[in-house]
C-alpha cells in the first residue's frame, strides 16, 4: 500500500514537472513565432498571448532602434518595453510623413494614442501647431490628414 501512493505521488510529480516544462517551451515558442513574425513586418491578426506580443514588441524596438529587442533569443522574459511604449519609430515615421505632406519642416508631436490596428499620432504644422492626424503602426504610415476645419477658413 505504502509503496503505491509513493508510486502515484511520483507519477503526479514528473507529470506537473513535465506540464510545466512544455508550458515554457510553448512559451518560448510563441515569443520567437511573435519576434519573426514582426521582424519580417508581419502582424498575425488573431489573438495571442503575452510570450507572442513580447517577441512582437522586442522586434518592433530593435526595429525601431531603441536597442530593447537586443536580447530577443534569450527568452519569453527578455523583452523589455522601452519608456515611450515603442512608439519611437511611430511618431518619427508620422513627423517625416507630415513634413513631407506638408511641405512644413516644423513640426512636433502633440499627442499620441495607441491601438491594436493604428497608433493616431497627432502632429504640430508650423509655429501655430495647426493639428494633422497620422495612422501608423510598426513605422509604417497608413493615413495622413488635416485636422482643420476647411470650412470655416
Amino acid at each position: 500500500m505504502k509503496n503505491n501512493i509513493v508510486a502515484v505521488i511520483s507519477v503526479i510529480a514528473l507529470t506537473m514537472i513535465a506540464v510545466g516544462a512544455s508550458a515554457s517551451t510553448a512559451s518560448q515558442r510563441e515569443y520567437k513565432r511573435g519576434y519573426a513574425d514582426c521582424k519580417a513586418g508581419r502582424w498575425d491578426e488573431n489573438q495571442h498571448g503575452e510570450s507572442y506580443k513580447n517577441g512582437c514588441r522586442a522586434a518592433e524596438d530593435q526595429r525601431a532602434g531603441t536597442g530593447a529587442g537586443a536580447g530577443a533569443g534569450a527568452g519569453a522574459g527578455a523583452a523589455t518595453k522601452p519608456a515611450d511604449g515603442g512608439l519611437r519609430g511611430d511618431k518619427t515615421a508620422c513627423l517625416l510623413a507630415v513634413k513631407r505632406k506638408t511641405n512644413n519642416p516644423k513640426v512636433v508631436v502633440l499627442s499620441v494614442e495607441t491601438s491594436e490596428a493604428n497608433n493616431s499620432v497627432t502632429i504640430g504644422v508650423g509655429p501655430n501647431r495647426a493639428p494633422w492626424r497620422c495612422l501608423v503602426k510598426r513605422g509604417i504610415v497608413a493615413d495622413v490628414m488635416s485636422l482643420t476645419d476647411e470650412g470655416k477658413l
